[in-house]
């Protein structure tokens, strides 16, 4: 199939640029997206093998709302979901989980632990 496609939905260029660049490094194709309806209108086209998506967005979407968005479509809905966010609360990574993602990864976070949550995420998703 190729390199595995990963969108990334983050509002902070910076941020999504260097995630992307640690995608490519492992061999993943980085798709970037700054909102989450650029994001939803793309994902069902594009297919990626995983979606990493900060929490807070702006538009009145959050990433968990965006993973509710994809679990709820079955065409994506086996796409694992990785959501990073500097927001730890209990509570928060509680409604991640009950929206379906994968993983909830707190920022900061290092390389070796983005590669290891994306290989972990892909690895689990049901064969189609």
């Amino acid at each position: 199939m190729g390199e595995a496609k990963v969108v990334i939905v983050e509002d902070d260029p910076l941020m999504a640029q260097t995630t992307a660049s640690i995608i490519e490094l492992y061999g993943y194709e980085p798709l970037i997206f700054d909102n989450a309806l650029s994001a939803l209108e793309a994902i069902p086209v594009e297919k990626p093998g995983l979606v990493l998506l900060d929490l807070n967005l702006p538009g009145g979407m959050n990433g968990v709302d965006i993973c509710r968005q994809i679990k709820g479509n079955p065409e994506i809905a086996d796409t694992p979901v990785i959501i990073i966010s500097g927001e730890g609360h209990p509570q928060a990574i509680q409604e991640a989980i009950e929206a379906g993602v994968a993983r909830y990864l707190v920022k900061p976070i290092g390389m070796d632990d983005l590669e290891k949550a994306i290989a972990e995420a892909l690895r689990e998703q049901p064969d189609s």
